[in-house]
């Protein structure tokens, strides 16, 4: 199998499950991928209750270091867009889109796009950042809050979400970010900032 970033993919097991691990980039990929039916049944059970609505506020916390002032969208954003309409709320105009519950795609240019917890269910990540990409002004940013691949993975917890499907480390966002045309500006733990250049 290829990687997105054009080299090939070594196919490994990990924890009794087939993975395909890019050793240019690090990108880490899983085999076995739902249907989109299966993903939205995924979904539908999440809970958006008062302990979500604390987490959306944690991660406005978190993310706001590295908000430019713009027009911001929350890409992924779930069943009840909570993190938009608390930008919003904060002066910080944001649109939203979902695949399965807003999928009306605001087609513009964005000062931020923002994927909390997005990027580890795409099954082309690097396309999609592409596609992006396309929908930032020079400058923009893309603030992802992704789990990194650990030191050891066997175990690890992030991989056993069945609609989980795609890994990475900073050293892949580096190399995407060649191939794309952005900057990466931060890797704070499990947030990462790409900014664009060109």
């Amino acid at each position: 199998m290829q990687c997105q970033c054009g080299k090939n993919m070594e196919r490994i097991n990990i924890s009794r499950n087939i993975y395909y691990k890019c050793n240019h980039c690090q990108y880490l990929k899983k085999d076995k991928i739902l249907s989109l039916e299966s993903q939205k049944n995924r979904y539908d059970q999440h809970i958006c209750d008062e302990a979500y609505l604390l987490y959306m506020e944690d991660t406005y916390k978190r993310i706001k270091p590295y908000l430019t002032e713009g027009v911001s969208l929350d890409f992924g954003c779930g069943k009840i867009h909570a993190l938009s309409d608390i930008l919003n709320s904060k002066g910080y105009p944001t649109n939203y889109y979902d695949l399965f519950y807003y999928p009306d795609f605001h087609a513009k240019k964005y000062q931020n796009i923002i994927m909390i917890e997005v990027l580890e269910h795409l099954e082309e990540p690097l396309k999609e950042l592409k596609k992006l990409f396309n929908n930032l002004v020079i400058g923009g940013r893309i603030i992802i809050h992704t789990k990194p691949i650990p030191q050891t993975i066997e175990n690890w917890w992030y991989l056993r979400d069945t609609t989980h499907v795609s890994f990475i480390k900073k050293e892949t966002l580096l190399i995407w970010g060649q191939i794309l045309g952005f900057n990466l500006i931060e890797a704070n733990g499990d947030i990462f900032v790409l900014e664009r250049i060109r």
